[in-house]
């Protein structure tokens, strides 16, 4: 299974911020969205960053920075530092690398078009139905391992 079918069941949207956006309006729109990360980009649309619960933890709140006077962009993870993934990408590898960098979500592209954002909850989610697909199929199989109708 590859991410792009991950994306498939996603409902498309890709939430986002603007980079000169304040910190408080960032946080409200986590919260409203009910997500751990944003999109951030540039005044053009191009992709600046990442803004996830994370950085907020560790960058704002040690240094005592007040969110209505911080910008996104002082927060964010920049698009130099970004670990993205390809909709190509599996869902095994995917999960690698996600535990091996310590991230929890990854921008996903297509060449070079944006087309989505996955949580490490995606991903559980998916190799969670994948294993109960498996297992109900060994169910079935142990109870009729030769696949005869006796009806």
């Amino acid at each position: 299974m590859t991410i792009a079918d991950i994306l498939k069941q996603k409902s498309g949207e890709i939430f986002s911020i603007g980079s000169t956006a304040k910190l408080c309006d960032a946080i409200k729109e986590l919260n409203t969205k009910k997500v751990g990360a944003l999109l951030v980009k540039n005044e053009d649309g191009t992709l600046a960053g990442i803004l996830t619960e994370r950085d907020i933890l560790t960058k704002a709140c040690p240094k005592n920075i007040q969110s209505e006077d911080a910008l996104v962009s002082e927060m964010m993870t920049p698009r130099e530092k970004l670990i993205i993934g390809t909709d190509k990408d599996t869902v095994s590898y995917v999960m690698h690398v996600m535990t091996d960098k310590k991230i929890r979500h990854l921008p996903i592209y297509d060449g070079e078009k944006l087309v989505g954002l996955i949580s490490i909850g995606d991903v559980i989610k998916t190799v969670m139905d994948q294993s109960e697909a498996e297992v109900h199929m060994l169910k079935e199989h142990i109870k009729n391992p030769y696949g005869i109708n006796f009806s």
